[in-house]
């Protein structure tokens, strides 16, 4: 794993900061990123992975433990994310893989290994890698060695647990109605 300088670990927080202010904005109205949870998340997230980096992983752990604590997201210290970095509602949210650039995941979303697939595919025994543009709705996830590419929308509800090319929209199938009340 590269060591990341301070500079580089500040620069990324302010990508994140950007894409969550864009991600924000509602027409004319604006709202400050930095007292949003999904900011102090993140920021707590680099945090950590800079120590995790620099190998003072005690401090490192205990940043994760702040950050778990303080917003409810799980992002574990070695995950390895790219810049425009959003979590839109932290409680709920576990990540544990490597990631590309602007990354969103929504509530109780998160990336992740499985038992049984221990598979190294580039970003740990039994973690998923995933490109740039991906978003993650509610209550979705991608488990264990999974490859995915570009621009790809995991719908609400949707485990992925297989390699998805890049623009592509996983979506659950369609409700059925198995009996109407009368």
């Amino acid at each position: 794993m590269e060591r990341f300088t301070w500079r580089q670990t500040f620069a990324l927080i302010r990508k994140d900061k950007e894409r969550l202010k864009e991600l924000l904005s509602y027409g004319q109205q604006k709202r400050s990123a930095a007292l949003h949870p999904s900011f102090t998340c993140t920021l707590l997230y680099r945090i950590s992975n800079h120590l995790y980096r620099a190998d003072k992983r005690w401090l490192a752990r205990i940043v994760w433990h702040f950050n778990l604590l303080l917003t409810g997201a799980d992002i574990s210290e070695p995950a390895d994310i790219g810049e425009g970095f959003v979590v839109l509602n932290p409680p709920g949210v576990a990540i544990m893989g490597t990631a590309g650039k602007n990354l969103t995941v929504m509530a109780c979303a998160g990336l992740g290994g499985e038992l049984g697939r221990g598979e190294d595919i580039g970003a740990g025994s039994g973690l998923c890698l995933i490109g740039d543009d991906i978003t993650l709705e509610p209550h979705s996830g991608v488990l264990g060695p999974v490859r995915m590419g570009d621009r790809i929308r995991v719908g609400a509800g949707v485990v992925v647990t297989r390699d998805i090319p890049s623009d592509t929209d996983v979506l659950a199938p369609k409700a059925k109605l198995l009996r109407a009340n009368e």
